[in-house]
């Protein structure tokens, strides 16, 4: 009895992250719809995902917040970083030292 009872329990434990579409400006829907959520990112990064952008929203004890975006595959290698705007802007740091900035490449530095 005690067995099954801890089974049905650990069945009905909410996840600890879920992933939930925009809906509007701090707006998701997931398995629940979640307003106001604060965007959670590194310091100095500001962002806000457009309409239908995939985002992962976690419990916190102040509330649900939104950890980030699904970005999905942009080629990128291991190491490597890219910013990039929906209007199609970016700016992606490469590990040659490259930087290419909206389709300009600027070589890395001599002795950096």
């Amino acid at each position: 009895m005690w067995l099954s009872q801890q089974m049905i329990a650990a069945q009905k434990k909410e996840a600890a992250a879920e992933v939930a579409e925009v809906t509007g400006a701090a707006a998701m829907q997931g398995a629940n719809e979640y307003r106001g959520v604060p965007l959670l990112g590194p310091w100095g990064i500001a962002y806000l995902p457009p309409n239908l952008a995939r985002t992962v929203v976690i419990g916190t004890g102040a509330g649900s917040a939104c950890i980030g975006a699904v970005t999905g595959d942009k080629g990128i290698l291991p190491g490597e970083l890219m910013l990039f705007s929906s209007g199609g802007a970016t700016i992606y740091l490469k590990n040659s030292g490259e930087v290419v900035i909206n389709g300009q490449v600027f070589a890395a530095k001599e002795g950096s």
